[in-house]
């Protein structure tokens, strides 16, 4: 199971790879390409554990749908942020290829 603490906002601003993005700012720290490994792992487990719970619900050993129902939506929304990022990546890559020398 995931070590991440429910707030009410949720659990995805408390993702350990978004965290490390504000120390690499003032630190100077790990590099980009590890902080986004870092993340896509974090999306990963959060998909494994919604997985996990679901397949408990489904045996019955867990009963409260609004469980499975949150991590189910928070790993939806950890992966849209996912694309977006990596949207975002590829506009950036693209506007790069495109400018003059």
């Amino acid at each position: 199971m995931s070590s991440f603490k429910i707030n009410p906002i949720g659990r995805l601003s408390s993702l350990p790879a978004l965290d490390k993005l504000s120390e690499t700012k003032k630190a100077g720290g790990e590099s980009f390409g590890t902080m986004l490994k870092s993340f896509v792992k974090d999306v990963n487990d959060l998909q494994m554990e919604s997985s996990d719970i679901e397949k408990k619900f489904m045996a019955g050993e867990i009963t409260d749908v609004h469980q499975v129902m949150l991590a189910s939506e928070e790993a939806s929304v950890a992966f849209e942020l996912l694309m977006e990022i990596r949207n975002k990546l590829l506009d950036s890559y693209r506007e790069i290829i495109r400018t003059p020398v």
